[in-house]
């Protein structure tokens, strides 16, 4: 019950059901590692509570200086809308690994953690590269 009243107001706040299911786990992971904190706070649903506003917070932050782009947004810029692989629309003077992320992100569809991995940087810091690769190929395509 306190999970779905979690995942409500994660929800509510993010407008995305697979963040706010993020946020709801990274907080119960939180009172994992805080378990002592937790167990000697006057009110441990309150505590989650504010653990989890205080993470989307941060998630809504994040967005904001990092904005998603999808690849639909790609697709119109490059004019196509039936494609078999991304590599037909990326242009030429994208680095091969602008490319190679753009390739796992959209055509594999891995998910940031996994991309994360494979680079051994963090998943922050990969959807910022992402990011900077989906806007370079974007500018990149307006030019053409």
């Amino acid at each position: 019950m306190l999970h779905d009243k979690m995942l409500r107001v994660a929800y509510r706040m993010v407008g995305n059901v697979e963040t706010a299911e993020e946020l709801v786990q990274d907080t119960f992971l939180l009172a994992l590692f805080q378990k002592k904190k937790l167990a000697l706070h006057p009110s441990p649903e309150g505590w989650l509570m504010r653990a989890l506003q205080n993470l989307a917070l941060n998630e809504q932050r994040r967005l904001k200086n990092h904005p998603q782009i999808s690849l639909d947004s790609l697709l119109d810029v490059a004019g196509e809308s039936h494609l078999n692989s991304i590599e037909e629309i990326l242009p030429k003077q994208l680095s091969k690994q602008d490319c190679e992320i753009l390739r796992w992100r959209f055509e594999q569809n891995m998910d940031y953690d996994k991309i994360a991995d494979r680079l051994g940087i963090s998943t922050s810091s990969c959807r910022s590269r992402v990011s900077r690769a989906v806007m370079r190929c974007k500018e990149l395509l307006q030019q053409s």
